[in-house]
């Protein structure tokens, strides 16, 4: 079920209107840990995410990941990879297009 999900999250992504959305709610969230998210482009989201997420404190980050739900464990596995933060910026572009996704899903 859950790779089914992720997987319908992807092709959302896909759809310039469902990006839009989706870096509507990336900021949100990284503005309500004091973080700003410095993209216009819908499409380097990923990029840009990384970006942010390379020059901000041990305790913002921990902050923005507990505010966007991702799981420690998923955290702590990526946190020992060399491509911590490209990884990193994956899992909350993929996090915040569901909440999108299931926002969009339920108000149908």
């Amino acid at each position: 079920m859950a790779q089914e999900i992720q997987k319908q999250v992807e092709q959302a992504l896909m759809d310039q209107s469902f990006r839009a959305q989706t870096l509507i709610q990336l900021e949100k969230d990284f503005q309500r840990c004091g973080l700003e998210l410095q993209s216009t482009d819908i499409n380097e989201l990923i990029p840009a995410i990384e970006r942010c997420i390379s020059h901000v404190s041990n305790t913002q980050l921990q902050q923005l990941i507990y505010l966007i739900d991702i799981p420690e464990s998923i955290f702590t596995t990526l946190s020992r990879t060399e491509t911590f933060h490209k990884r990193l910026s994956e899992v909350i572009l993929m996090r915040e297009g569901l909440k999108v996704y299931l926002r969009t899903k339920f108000s149908e």
